[in-house]
């Protein structure tokens, strides 16, 4: 079956890489809160600035969504501090927390409530270290372990309808969220790194494409991280 994709946080480095590369042979649906892109006749790619809103996001779908084909959802919405607690505002709290869990737990929903017949698959992106925990990522790492539990949560309740949920947990890319690392952080997770190099985008669609294929995984993760322990 053809697939179709549908991008939340399109503007992130990594989704704009990975549209690059899996746009050459399938259709998407870019939605961010920015303009990321101009919409061609000829592209296969149709970017849509979002306020991420249920009722706008639902219209959205509702032109775009095929029932011929296998429909899959990315989430690549992120946003890390990078500092220590003490230096965190309240607002900057709500703000990462709200980003990283919130959208695409309402986003989810929408779908869920409208094409759940659709037997859609739903990767959800987050990161190793965030995982496993770091200085400076204390409420990043908590909402992503809060995506983490939700997928486990979901797929209990939906994985005999033939829906597919999973967490794909992410090593370090060059560019995005890890420029603002320091050289230190960087090197420290080389160390910590069985292969001690930047995870490839081709390594990324190559688990995309075995997850969308094999539901025998449903609700757990899987690292695309060069062997991050």
């Amino acid at each position: 079956m053809r697939r179709k994709y549908f991008i939340f946080g399109g503007g992130s480095y990594i989704a704009k890489k990975l549209i690059t590369q899996i746009s050459k042979k399938n259709e998407i649906i870019c939605f961010s809160s920015q303009n990321n892109g101009k919409n061609t006749v000829k592209s296969k790619v149709k970017y849509i600035k979002t306020s991420y809103s249920s009722k706008h996001i639902n219209q959205h779908l509702k032109k775009n969504i095929n029932k011929n084909k296998k429909n899959i959802f990315l989430f690549f919405n992120g946003i890390s501090e990078n500092k220590a607690f003490y230096k965190l505002s309240s607002s900057d709290i709500v703000k990462i927390i709200k980003i990283n869990y919130i959208l695409p737990v309402i986003i989810t929903q929408c779908i869920l409530k409208n094409y759940f017949l659709y037997r859609p698959t739903f990767i959800y992106f987050s990161s190793s270290r965030a995982i496993k925990g770091d200085r400076g990522i204390s409420i990043y790492g908590s909402s992503k372990n809060a995506i983490k539990s939700f997928v486990k949560s979901m797929s209990l309740e939906y994985g005999e309808l033939g829906i597919n949920f999973r967490v794909v947990l992410l090593g370090l890319f060059k560019g995005g969220l890890n420029d603002k690392l320091t050289l230190e952080q960087r090197e420290n997770i080389f160390k910590r790194s069985a292969i001690k190099n930047y995870v490839s985008i081709n390594q990324l669609i190559k688990l995309i494409n075995f997850i969308i294929d094999d539901h025998s995984g449903n609700g757990s993760s899987i690292k695309c991280d060069n062997g991050y322990f």
